[in-house]
């Protein structure tokens, strides 16, 4: 296994920023959400290009990209511009910056009851799109969306039945959409198809993201069954805390909120690696 942190969850401002912190942290790879002009792709190329030339610069590399794709109805006019023009240009960059992956979600969840089949048919063309263009397709279980929890999430996947079609686990995000035992009861349903795991911690009671070494989330024990059963993807700190908790001890004065908190979750995920692996 090894750790990547969202570069615009240390510092969303300043990539520059963002990636001479995680290279000072030791962090081999980063993975990318937003740039300063907007969500990867839908930024000019010049921008791509001299993100890019920063990330070449600190040594480092990417870990995969998040384009966020298909947040929103499936029959939104939206769709077929990802379609036709988004997933290709996000396979595009992603293959320049070194990796294959892309995350995406399985559309706003707009009633109850069962996954539309117009859900099943878009994500399963998603995946070929992918695929023709040398990328592999990871769908993030996402509250408020079809899949919202893992076991959702792999429902879809396995009604798709694509083999480029793989699950992009986040048990904090299954924690807001209502999970109560995200690891051990929900993981050990979807272990076979994990091939991303993006980190944060939720607490329920307060319905609010947390530290990673607080809230509902066992990353220990997720970490450890990680370990054992071999996985050796990528587990991408994505703290999603901007303000430091009061009882949190500063590690270093010059850093904000944000970076302060990925740096204590990135410290917290190296401890329970170093645990499980021995």
């Amino acid at each position: 296994m090894q750790v990547s942190i969202f570069t615009d969850e240390i510092n969303p401002d300043s990539p520059k920023r963002a990636l001479e912190l995680a290279k000072e942290w030791g962090v081999t790879h980063v993975e990318i959400r937003s740039l300063p002009n907007g969500r990867f792709p839908a930024v000019p190329d010049d921008e791509l290009e001299n993100f890019h030339s920063l990330v070449e610069g600190a040594g480092l590399r990417v870990s995969g990209v998040s384009p966020g794709f298909c947040k929103c109805a499936w029959d939104d006019r939206s769709v077929r511009h990802v379609l036709a023009e988004g997933l290709p240009r996000a396979c595009e960059w992603a293959r320049r910056w070194g990796t294959d992956l892309i995350s995406c979600f399985a559309f706003d969840k707009s009633a109850s009851g069962s996954v539309p089949s117009a859900v099943i048919d878009l994500v399963g063309e998603m995946s070929v799109i992918s695929r023709r263009h040398g990328c592999r397709l990871v769908l993030e279980n996402e509250a408020g969306c079809w899949g919202a929890t893992g076991l959702e999430a792999a429902g879809i996947i396995r009604r798709v039945g694509c083999e480029n079609l793989r699950l992009c686990w986040d048990p904090g995000n299954s924690c807001r959409a209502g999970s109560t035992c995200p690891y051990p009861e929900e993981y050990m349903r979807v272990r076979d198809l994990v091939s991303h795991v993006h980190m944060k911690g939720f607490d329920p009671v307060s319905g609010s993201w947390c530290l990673m070494d607080k809230g509902l989330v066992d990353w220990p024990g997720q970490i450890a069954a990680l370990s054992a059963d071999g996985y050796a993807g990528f587990l991408v700190v994505e703290t999603h805390v901007h303000i430091s908790p009061d009882a949190f001890v500063v590690v270093d004065k010059d850093l904000c909120g944000q970076e302060e908190n990925t740096l204590h979750n990135l410290t917290f995920v190296r401890s329970c690696l170093d645990k499980a692996t021995g």
